[in-house]
């Protein structure tokens, strides 16, 4: 563990982030451990926190809802579409070497990211990103009659809500105030965003038994549902 010295004075100084060491040309590497101790880097990185993120971002690719909230730095920092995002269906890779390989292009993830949260808001057909939207929606007002207009900021919005909270400095200085005070608050708990199971759709006679099973894609076109038995 490093500790990060840059930024906002006594409150960065007094906080160690896990995975981040000092480089020799200055700039910060985010790495993971494994269980027999050897490194594997995640990137390096113009900030501390940049490289702490990298850090908790490739935790969680791996473990997902296994990863411990001590195991990270910003527990509290990541939205759930944040979260399907890095593991499950709905990842950029099927493997979380992928995802890592993404994540330690930095602002690349972060922009595939938002284009992602865009592509969640609209996908109505996939109960699990549908089911974060309603969350949105219970959290901020009902937006069941929205006219287009109002719709479109209410996307940009869900959008902007789905980015990493570690971007925002008035809310990165604030969280570590707080923990640098009480420790662990409830917002560091181990929660992960709700699995739905797929909708099973019965086709009727014609199938004799089988089942049309949606992907989780957020799409209804036949190449990309499986027939099972």
């Amino acid at each position: 563990m490093a500790g990060s010295g840059a930024g906002d004075g006594d409150v960065h100084a007094r906080v160690k982030y896990k995975g981040v060491a000092r480089t020799a040309d200055g700039r910060w590497r985010g790495f993971i451990t494994n269980k027999f101790g050897k490194r594997y880097g995640v990137g390096d990185h113009g900030t501390p926190e940049e490289a702490a993120l990298a850090h908790d971002r490739a935790i969680l690719a791996i473990l997902g809802a296994h990863a411990s909230p001590a195991a990270l730095n910003f527990r509290a920092a990541f939205s759930d579409t944040e979260l399907r995002f890095l593991r499950g269906p709905h990842a950029p890779s099927r493997r979380a070497a992928g995802v890592i390989a993404a994540v330690m292009r930095g602002a690349a993830f972060d922009a595939e990211l938002e284009r992602f949260a865009a592509r969640a808001y609209d996908a109505h057909t996939d109960p699990e990103l549908a089911l974060d939207v309603a969350a949105f929606r219970l959290a901020s007002r009902d937006a069941d009659a929205l006219a287009q207009p109002e719709r479109d900021a209410e996307r940009a919005a869900f959008v902007a809500a789905a980015r990493n909270k570690v971007h925002d400095a008035a809310w990165l200085r604030s969280y570590l105030q707080r923990r640098r005070l009480v420790g662990a608050t409830f917002e560091d708990e181990n929660r992960w965003p709700p699995v739905v199971p797929p909708p099973v759709v019965d086709v009727g006679d014609g199938f004799a038994g089988n089942e049309l099973v949606y992907l989780p894609y957020g799409s209804c076109h036949v190449d990309e549902m499986m027939i099972t038995a």
